[in-house]
């Protein structure tokens, strides 16, 4: 019996590396086309009222409850969970500053506050909720001419 535990752990193994690295690589991408091939068919109107974008996972958040967080790093298309909380972090570049971030949409993300979050110095912070199913953008730019957008799709 004891020999059988022990083995266990090793038997199991290659299922684990299988199970982690398939799920791991094809979840993010495999999510995002499926979800808008399956509400493109579904009517014409509502794909006329609000066109699907395909979109990605967030990068994780560091933040307590947020869904995931932004840096002036990223750019591109992300998904936001309806009721779902996305941080954003732009970080001044040789001393210009980022202005406030934008967004488009206020049916559709309205700005959070924590009320205990102070930024370090030369970080322009933002948190953003989704509040209705829809698509808006976040911007910002340094008086460098540097520009900053990313689009957030809201679902739930």
């Amino acid at each position: 019996m004891n020999r059988v535990l022990r083995a266990l752990p090793v038997l199991l193994l290659p299922f684990l590396v299988t199970a982690c690295s398939s799920s791991g690589s094809s979840s993010p991408s495999a999510a995002a086309p499926s979800a808008g091939a399956s509400s493109a068919p579904a009517s014409s109107s509502a794909a006329a009222a609000a066109p699907a974008a395909a979109c990605t996972q967030l990068p994780a958040g560091v933040l307590p409850h947020s869904a995931g967080e932004l840096t002036e790093q990223q750019n591109g298309v992300y998904c936001l969970p309806k009721g779902g909380r996305v941080d954003v972090f732009l970080t001044a570049v040789k001393g210009s500053q980022w202005g406030q971030v934008q967004a488009s949409g206020a049916q559709i993300l309205a700005p959070a506050n924590t009320g205990v979050m102070t930024a370090p110095l030369g970080v322009t912070p933002a948190m953003f909720v989704g509040t209705a199913d829809g698509t808006a953008v976040l911007t910002s730019s340094t008086k460098a001419g540097q520009n900053w957008k990313v689009t957030l799709v809201v679902k739930g």
